[in-house]
């Protein structure tokens, strides 16, 4: 059987991506084009439900641009999903039909859940997965998928209004190390709405997070950096830590200010704050789940969206 050429887009809070690619009969995925737009669709709005005008249009322009790279390679038909910054706004339908009338790309709103599903189908078409029982955890800039399950099924899946994005406009506005009081109260925000989270880790005993999107990427991108060592997102499927390496660094960026992660090698200027957030929460669920083993995984929701 010959490959399908498929195109996605997955439209996010902090990063529109688009990815078109060949998919084989064994769900193998060649890349023929990719771009990747830091966007900030939540900057000024996240947290108050809506859309804010800046961010607005920066969406908007994103997909003019993405259209005109479907163009260019002859491609009509693109799913494109959108995800909590969307489907939390109350001007998300305005949103979806001006890239419909402007772009020519019609938006699928899909909900946590579905997200979960879909980041869980491309951690297992990237082959990390086996018969033991892992934790996968996607940060977004909107939401935190969390799916306890192995390579044949998913035990227990859950989307939490944890994303990135969101953490920084409600507990971090300024540039200094982040106090203790916040960390305490950033903890104790996250105890409160993940009570389901870890009574299920509790019961399935997952002892491997493997971290999806964005963040994770960068913690990889930053370790290799410091070991000398080569990763590349865009043609390696996975990057395991040495544990405690990665318990040192995450602890790094815990403590450090604005400026200094400006300097840490690694970190692109759209997550030098939002990786202190990701910092956070992966540190608490690695403490509070008993984790042992860390690994990145660059394939989540987009191609989990060319896979399904």
């Amino acid at each position: 059987m010959p490959s399908k050429t498929k195109a996605v887009i997955d439209i996010g809070t902090n990063t529109f991506h688009l990815l078109i690619a060949e998919v084989d009969d064994l769900n193998n995925i060649k890349v023929i084009h990719k771009n990747t737009i830091p966007v900030k669709l939540g900057e000024g709005g996240v947290n108050k439900g809506y859309i804010a005008e800046a961010a607005y249009q920066r969406g908007i322009d994103a997909l003019i641009l993405f259209r005109k790279e479907l163009d260019e390679f002859n491609i009509e038909d693109v799913f494109a999903t959108a995800t909590a910054a969307v489907r939390d706004a109350n001007n998300g339908q305005q949103f979806i039909d001006e890239a419909y009338q402007k772009a020519n790309i019609k938006i699928t709103l899909i909900d946590g859940l579905k997200e979960a599903t879909y980041i869980y189908n491309g951690a297992k078409g990237a082959g990390v997965l086996n018969s033991e029982t892992a934790l996968i955890m996607d940060i977004g800039g909107g939401s935190v998928e969390f799916i306890i399950c192995n390579h044949q099924e998913i035990f227990f899946k859950n989307s939490y209004q944890l994303g990135a994005a969101r953490l920084l406009a409600d507990f971090y506005q300024n540039d200094n190390a982040i106090s203790k009081e916040t960390l305490t109260n950033l903890e104790n925000h996250f105890k409160n709405k993940t009570p389901d989270l870890f009574k299920a880790i509790e019961k399935y005993q997952p002892k491997e997070l493997i971290g999806t999107a964005g963040s994770f990427d960068s913690f990889a991108t930053m370790m290799a950096i410091k070991k000398n060592e080569s990763f590349n997102a865009s043609t390696q499927r996975d990057y395991h830590f040495d544990f405690n390496q990665f318990m040192n660094l995450i602890t790094q960026v815990i403590k450090s200010t604005h400026q200094e992660r400006v300097e840490m090698n690694g970190l692109i200027p759209l997550r030098i704050d939002m990786i202190l957030m990701a910092a956070i929460l992966t540190n608490y669920t690695i403490v509070n789940g008993k984790i042992e083993k860390v690994t990145t995984c660059t394939y989540s929701l987009k191609e989990g969206l060319i896979l399904s």
